[in-house]
Formats: C-alpha cells, sequence, structure tokens
C-alpha cells in the first residue's frame, strides 16, 4: 500500500489561508452579489449566495490582520446585517435543531480553544462557525416553505447549465477555466488513468457530492409535478454529467443513495420498520464477519482508484486512539498510520477538532432535522409539499452518508448548513400550520 500524500493544509482549506486571493472579475461578481441581496426582496435573497457558491472558488478571499474573509463569508456576513438591520429574523421561533447547532457552535469554539491553547484558536474556529452557522441561520430566515424550495431548485437547475459546459470543457482540455480566479488547480488531477473535475469547487468528490445531493430535490419537482417535466429533465442529465466527470466514487454512492431515497418514497410510511430492521442487520454482520462492520466501506470502488480501505482504517484507528481526543480533540492524526493526517469522515472531523461531545452534537443536530422534517411530512397537504419534504429528508439522508467518506470544506460547507436551514424552515411552517401543535 502506498502512502497517501496531500498537499499542505488539505481538508481545510489551509493551502490558501493567510494569503489573498483575489481576481478582479471575481471581486466584480462579489460586490454584484452584495447589491443584489441588499436590493432584492425577502424571496430572493438567497439567491446570490447559491450563485457565488455554484460560480466563485472559494479561495478568493481577503486578508486583513491575518484573518481570513472568504468571499462568502463577507457575503455571508452581510447578509446577517442585513437581517438585523431590518429585523427579518424576528419573527423566527427557536426550535430544537436551531438550539443544538447553537451548542454545537459554542462547544466547537470553546474547545478548539482549549486545544489550541489560546484566542488563536478562538478566532480560527469562529470563522468557521460564522461560516457555518451564519449560512444556516440565512437558510433559516429566507427560505420559509416549500415553495422556496422548489425556486431555489429551479435556480440551481438553471446554473447546471453553464456550470456542465465548464465540467466538459475540462474533460476535454484538461485545464480548469475557473483557475484563473485562483483556488482551483490549473490542470485537472488524473486518478486511474481518468480526469476528476472539479470546477470551482475545492475538491473533485465535493464538486460530485454537491450536485449529486440536489437530485432529490430535482426528483421531487418531477415526481411531485411541480414545473416543467422536460426543463427538469435537461437539468438532472446536467447534474448526471458533472457527477460523472468527477470521476469518484463518492458521488457516484451519493446519486445511488439519492436513487434509493426516492425509489422508498411509496413505503415512507413503513420507515420505522425499515430503519429498526436495518440496525439489526448491521449489528449480525457485525457479530458474524471477521472483521467490524465499517469495514465494508473498504470495498467500496466504483470509479477505480477509490481510497475505501484508507477511509475504512480511519474508522478503526480512531477508535483505537479515542483517548486521545475524546475530551477536546486532538492535534494530529498523522501518526494513526499512512495518509491518516486526511480526515475524510465529517463525523471523525468533527470529533478530532472538539472531542466526542462536539461529534454527538452534530450528529443530533442531523437527527432533529430528520425528526422536524417526519412532523411536516405527516402534516402535508399537497402531493407537492409531500414530495419536496421527502426529498429534503434523502439530502440529508446523502449527505449523513456523504459524511463517512468525506469531510465538508471550502463551499460545500456552506452550501450543506443553507439548505439545512432551509428545510428546516420549510418544515417547521407545515407542522405550525397545525395549530393544535405548539412545539416542534
Amino acid at each position: 500500500m502506498s502512502e497517501r500524500i496531500m498537499p499542505k493544509g488539505f481538508g481545510s482549506g489551509g493551502e490558501w489561508a493567510n494569503q489573498t486571493v483575489v481576481h478582479p472579475f471575481g471581486l466584480a461578481i462579489l460586490i454584484i452579489c452584495i447589491i443584489i441581496m441588499l436590493r432584492q426582496s425577502r424571496k430572493n435573497v438567497i439567491f446570490p449566495l447559491v450563485f457565488l457558491i455554484l460560480a466563485i472558488p472559494s479561495a478568493q478571499r481577503i486578508v486583513i490582520a491575518t484573518l481570513d474573509f472568504s468571499f462568502l463569508r463577507i457575503l455571508i456576513l452581510m447578509t446577517v446585517a442585513r437581517i438585523f438591520l431590518r429585523g427579518e429574523g424576528r419573527d423566527i421561533k427557536m426550535e430544537k435543531p436551531d438550539i443544538t447547532i447553537l451548542m454545537w457552535m459554542f462547544w466547537g469554539i470553546f474547545a478548539y480553544g482549549i486545544l489550541k491553547g489560546g484566542l488563536s484558536g478562538v478566532i480560527t474556529r469562529t470563522g468557521f462557525m460564522v461560516d457555518a452557522v451564519g449560512a444556516y441561520y440565512i437558510g433559516r430566515v429566507y427560505v420559509r416553505t416549500t415553495d422556496d424550495i422548489r425556486r431555489i431548485t429551479l435556480f440551481i437547475g438553471l446554473l447546471a447549465l453553464p456550470m456542465v459546459v465548464f465540467f466538459l470543457v475540462e474533460r476535454a482540455t484538461g485545464k480548469n477555466f475557473l483557475s484563473m480566479f485562483g483556488g482551483v488547480p490549473e490542470i485537472t488531477k488524473i486518478r486511474g488513468g481518468r480526469l476528476r473535475c472539479q470546477g470551482p469547487f475545492s475538491h473533485p468528490i465535493l464538486a460530485g457530492v454537491f450536485w449529486a445531493s440536489i437530485l432529490p430535490w430535482m426528483s421531487a419537482l418531477w415526481y411531485g409535478a411541480v414545473g416543467n417535466k422536460k426543463i427538469i429533465a435537461v437539468y438532472i442529465l446536467s447534474i448526471g454529467i458533472i457527477v460523472a466527470n468527477t470521476a469518484s466514487s463518492t458521488p457516484v454512492m451519493a446519486v445511488l443513495f439519492s436513487l434509493l431515497g426516492i425509489s422508498m418514497f411509496g413505503i415512507r410510511k413503513k420507515m420505522p420498520l425499515i430503519r429498526k430492521r436495518g440496525l439489526i442487520m448491521l449489528l449480525v454482520l457485525h457479530v458474524s464477519m471477521d472483521a467490524p462492520v465499517w469495514h465494508l466501506i473498504s470495498r467500496i470502488d466504483l470509479s477505480g482508484g477509490s481510497t475505501g480501505w484508507h477511509r475504512y482504517n480511519l474508522i478503526q484507528q480512531a477508535i483505537n486512539h479515542v483517548g486521545e481526543w475524546w475530551l477536546f480533540g486532538g492535534h494530529s492524526t498523522a501518526h494513526w498510520g499512512w495518509g491518516l493526517q486526511d480526515i475524510t469522515n465529517q463525523y471523525l472531523l468533527d470529533g478530532v477538532r472538539g472531542g466526542l461531545l462536539e461529534m454527538i452534537l452534530f450528529i443530533f443536530f442531523i437527527v432533529r432535522v430528520f425528526s422536524i422534517l417526519g412532523k411536516g411530512m405527516d402534516r402535508a397537504t399537497s402531493k407537492e409539499e409531500l414530495w419536496i419534504l421527502w426529498a429534503s429528508g434523502v439530502m440529508l439522508f446523502v449527505h449523513s452518508m456523504n459524511f463517512l467518506a468525506v469531510s465538508y470544506f471550502g463551499q460545500m460547507q456552506n452550501a450543506f448548513f443553507l439548505f439545512m436551514g432551509a428545510i428546516v424552515s420549510a418544515a417547521v411552517a407545515v407542522v405550525r400550520r397545525d395549530r393544535k401543535y405548539q412545539k416542534v
């Protein structure tokens, strides 16, 4: 087995930290996005942020007194400022997912400060939390109904059309046109003889899993009879082409998980039984197999050249070294084994950055989002509403599976939390329509 060698700062954006990376055209796009965000009505405020996530590499940033302000962070801060200045979040009532993500945020900042032993750790982790929780809060405030999710999905589908062109050009030439902005390599990576296109995303896998995670929402528009099916089919085809050009197993698995989740819509009322039987099956496999059940991850290779064994070994070594990181996290995982400084598991990354409690809070947040979506589906009054809420649950399921194989960074983390805020708000709106139900 060969050693896995990653560039400095891989997986955290550290390769571009503490250096200003600004392209004039990128800066112009940021300024335009800010102007549009400030001038638009509330229902359209989220679109500039979605556009920036999909169009500009997240390494575009301005450094002020050692503080990194990525373009996405700047836009998030400006949008949050609008919320407070205009009082647009006053009618948002705290729900269980909101409380959990705030607990995760405060503990994460505290634990990382203890781990790093000073103010620098607090500042670094606060920046990350501004990106994550800020995006979540924007989703909560500016997405209020399933119809808002429908509009966001159609907007993303529209953006998929120029994006698929960039990916096809990258595959044909072996060069990433968007590298002119900085933050992504000019020469496309090759593994197993296949080009791994990434467009504006920080990594090919992240590009693939983002677009794969949008498929459930697209499917909801198709099956929920919302919009022109021919146009939606073109969007879905474009997304499939983008995912295929990332040449990575994790996005392909995300597509399969999306299809699995959508296909189970007809038996959605039997999900509690399916979950119980699935858990029992995993326990039986764990007891009967020579290796632990998470060893199954090592056997996944859908694109050729996959690193499934690395992902299995990371989980195994995290268990073996739990005493090093369970309280406030750990300084390094490089000594766990070959290449294990690359923490390709979001759950473990939270643990290494903030201890077992941070990992539990993150998982608990996901569980509470699932719970609120379930309550929303119980009270849905239309086919469209039911499909969009179900698809949102499938999206969260896809992310939950992705987290076993990749940790999110760059614009992918912004997208995840933004959409989590959106689906929580949409579900809450459906639940609170029932006046007899007061607390979600």
